[in-house]
């Protein structure tokens, strides 16, 4: 199962396996109906959109590590932290004054 990517007349890129080609699909951006295509066509379709301008391919490099912190991300990581520590707190005071 080998997976592809082909792009929307709309410029949204997406990602089928090789068992999705000639199935009917929506796009999420824009909501037309695809077809999918093979990954030659996939390819050819995605180049002539980057040709014409109306796409831009990520500036994300193979072997590259993205590195992407957000506010929601560290909340979450505290919070978590928090917790663990609040079950610990909790277990010591129940075996101590138990």
């Amino acid at each position: 199962m080998s997976r592809f990517k082909f792009p929307c007349s709309c410029g949204k890129r997406m990602a089928a396996y090789d068992w999705m080609i000639g199935r009917v699909i929506n796009c999420p951006r824009c909501g037309r109906t695809l077809t999918v295509p093979t990954p030659f066509q996939g390819e050819e379709q995605l180049a002539d959109l980057e040709e014409r301008g109306l796409y831009k391919p990520g500036k994300k490099k193979v072997g590259e590590p993205v590195a992407r912190t957000s506010f929601k991300g560290i909340l979450s990581g505290i919070l978590g932290v928090l917790v663990i520590l609040g079950v610990i707190a909790l277990i010591v005071w129940l075996v101590k004054y138990r």
